[in-house]
C-alpha cells in the first residue's frame, strides 16, 4: 500500500510542475506578442504587480530596472517604439523551462531608424503568483549600438 501511495504522490508532483511549466511557457510566448501588439497594455494582465524588466548590455539603455509603469509607459513606446518605428517580427526558435522560470531563444527581423536590424535575443522569464515578475532581455548590444544608435566602432589601445 505504502508503494502506491508513493507512486500517486510521484504522479501528481510530476502532473503539478508540468502544468506549471506548461503555464509559464504559454504566458512567455504569449507575453511579447501582446506587448508588441497595438493594444500593449493586454500584456500587463499577465505581470506581477512588482514586475521588473532590465535590458542587458553595455549600452545607453542596459542595465536600468523599469518597473511595471516604466516599462509600459516608456520602454514599450519610447525606447522600442522610437528605434524600431514599423515593429519587429520576432520568431521563437526555442524555450528551456522550470518550475520557476522560461528562457525564450528568439530571433528578431525588423527595419530600425538607420536600416535594417536583425538580432538574436534571450528573454529571461521568472514567476511569482502565477505572474510574470521579471524580464532580462540579452542580444547583441553591438548590435544595438551599431545599428540602432550609429555608434562606430574604434580599435583600442
Amino acid at each position: 500500500m505504502r508503494k502506491i501511495i508513493k507512486v500517486l504522490v510521484l504522479a501528481i508532483l510530476i502532473t503539478a510542475c508540468s502544468s506549471n511549466v506548461d503555464s509559464n511557457k504559454k504566458m512567455a510566448g504569449d507575453f511579447l506578442d501582446l506587448a508588441l501588439s497595438a493594444n500593449p497594455l493586454a500584456a500587463q494582465e499577465l505581470t506581477h504587480p512588482e514586475f521588473k524588466f532590465v535590458f542587458m548590455g553595455n549600452t545607453v539603455i542596459s542595465n536600468i530596472p523599469n518597473d511595471r509603469d516604466a516599462y509600459f509607459d516608456y520602454w514599450l513606446p519610447e525606447v522600442v517604439g522610437k528605434l524600431l518605428p514599423n515593429g519587429i517580427t520576432l520568431t521563437t526558435t526555442d524555450m528551456i523551462a522550470d518550475d520557476d522560470g522560461v528562457a525564450v531563444i528568439m530571433e528578431g527581423d525588423a527595419e530600425g531608424i538607420n536600416g535594417e536590424y536583425d538580432n538574436k535575443y534571450v528573454f529571461v522569464y521568472k514567476f511569482k503568483d502565477g505572474k510574470i515578475f521579471s524580464i532580462h532581455e540579452y542580444n547583441s548590444d553591438l548590435l544595438v549600438a551599431t545599428r540602432l544608435y550609429k555608434n562606430k566602432l574604434v580599435p583600442s589601445d
